[in-house]
């Protein structure tokens, strides 16, 4: 059975519409060798970078399996992928190839050029640029994030794109990736405002490119510094992760994140707000929101607890603050003459 869902032609329909972008294939056994029905269902898509696709034999006798879900917008495809052990070409030579980062998290994937070869293992990204040809092959059961943009957005305003690394490999942990990762969580999460706003797919769009372009260019830098608003946009999603933990702080955001605290300090100033402010806010509109389910059954010391407030006058005083009555007169007005301690 062979099945495609939401392909790459209909996510392609409008540059300025974000797509949500699916697709699904199931080959059994007997039609493994009919990886043309994969090539079809990706031609003219931001996967018609892959080519002369194959099943490796004795993968090939479990069938073969291909899932992957996720975004295409402003020419950035972010998808989430699943599949089964495959190989062929990335990339054939053409401008049109794209820059593509894979953010191994199961399996492993090969990479051969005539220049590099890399080997990605699970908590490690590689990006690679595709108009040199990439030899690859995937394992079984691999998953992977795959982000992909034109390689004239990454490679702009540079001289010679050829004296410039045509790959990079890095590990989860180092600064860039981490923001890069915190960030395209945060823009999923805000799929509503990506389908609303021009300006939000653009941000998207060139904040991946300046963290690709960084990355190999050895600029590691210039994201965090010439996107404030992307560096707040990662923050935030990390913040509202981690709203319950005590040791959420300033330092912990940026160190999570991958941006230097000074950075991340300014990027909320240009925001007209600071970290701590905006966790605090965060915590007072869940505890709001607490007191309005639990009405009079509500106990203010024990959700001053849960969202971190060192003791019920200091949640008291900042509740205040920001909704003009004290937990207990909005209980009582919620309820009509309810109390709470």
């Amino acid at each position: 059975m062979y099945r495609e869902a939401n392909s790459s032609e209909s996510a392609q329909s409008s540059r300025s519409r974000p797509t949500d972008f699916r697709s699904a294939i199931h080959l059994p056994t007997r039609q493994t060798d009919r990886t043309e029905n994969i090539v079809r269902a990706w031609e003219g898509g931001p996967l018609a970078h892959l080519n002369r696709l194959a099943i490796p034999e004795p993968d090939a006798r479990n069938g073969f399996r291909f899932l992957a879900n996720g975004h295409y917008f402003e020419n950035l495809l972010s998808i989430s992928v699943y599949c089964d052990s495959l190989s062929g070409i990335s990339g054939d030579d053409r401008e049109q190839d794209p820059v593509v980062a894979d953010l191994v998290t199961a399996g492993k994937i090969l990479f051969t050029s005539r220049h590099a070869s890399h080997v990605v293992t699970p908590g490690r990204i590689c990006i690679r640029d595709t108009k040199a040809s990439w030899e690859f092959y995937c394992a079984p059961a691999t998953r992977v994030r795959v982000v992909t943009l034109p390689r004239h957005l990454v490679f702009s305003g540079t001289a010679s794109p050829e004296s410039v690394n045509g790959s990079c490999l890095a590990d989860v942990s180092t600064p860039e990736v981490r923001f890069l990762l915190n960030f395209l969580e945060a823009i999923e999460k805000s799929g509503d405002d990506l389908h609303r706003s021009a300006s939000a797919q653009a941000l998207a769009a060139d904040a991946c490119t300046a963290l690709f372009s960084g990355m190999l260019f050895g600029r590691h830098a210039s994201a965090f510094q010439d996107h404030p608003d992307a560096a707040v946009t990662a923050a935030r999603n990390f913040i509202e992760k981690n709203l319950g933990s005590a040791h959420l702080s300033p330092a912990m955001v940026a160190q999570n994140v991958g941006v230097p605290l000074r950075t991340l300090q300014r990027s909320f100033s240009d925001s007209d707000d600071t970290i701590m402010a905006f966790i605090r806010r965060r915590r007072l509109q869940n505890a709001h929101a607490d007191l309005r389910r639990l009405g009079s059954t509500a106990t203010i010391s024990e959700i001053a607890a849960r969202w971190q407030f060192a003791d019920a006058s200091h949640f008291i005083r900042h509740f205040k603050a920001l909704y003009g009555s004290t937990p207990a007169s909005y209980l009582r007005n919620l309820d009509g003459g309810g109390t709470a301690e």
